[in-house]
């Protein structure tokens, strides 16, 4: 018996490839409801910070992980809101309630929203000041992304 095994290697599209703004850019603007009925959008009068996620995603569990800890503390932060890359309502509402999360989070299940900003890869975390350009982001996540985005707040309000 001989058993064969092709690899075939795909080489993935790069974080620029995949983005559709990027720093310096105008955030694109959006309007939705959060799982509490708040209205999130785009831009709105404070600086923002905007997450895309998925809610099957370890990365982005991780980087909530780290953002509900920094909310938890008396820090001045950002207004922070999590647009989830698909998903129900019900199964964004089970996510934010089994890990305990605090940060507004809605459901985009048609990907609406990730979709004016990027083609692939999550987390993706935007800083976005009050007239809606966009000042800072980062892409999949690494520990420390939210101190790093936190910092960069800070800065702005010195």
């Amino acid at each position: 018996m001989v058993v064969s095994c092709n690899v075939i290697e795909e080489e993935l599209p790069s974080y620029a490839e995949t983005s559709v703004v990027g720093v310096g850019d105008h955030a694109p603007q959006f309007e939705i409801e959060s799982l509490g009925g708040e209205m999130l959008r785009i831009p709105n009068s404070e600086i923002t910070l905007l997450v895309l996620f998925s809610h099957t995603c370890p990365d982005c569990k991780a980087l909530f992980d780290e953002l509900q800890g920094y909310v938890e503390s008396d820090e001045e932060l950002p207004a922070i809101m999590a647009i989830s890359r698909g998903g129900t309502e019900d199964e964004i509402a089970r996510y934010r309630a089994e890990n305990n999360y605090t940060i507004a989070m809605a459901a985009d299940p048609q990907k609406e929203v990730y979709y004016k900003y990027a083609t692939m890869y999550v987390p993706r975390c935007y800083l976005i000041d009050g007239s809606g350009v966009i000042l800072f982001m980062t892409y999949e996540y690494t520990a420390g992304d939210a101190r790093l985005m936190i910092d960069k707040y800070q800065e702005l309000l010195r």
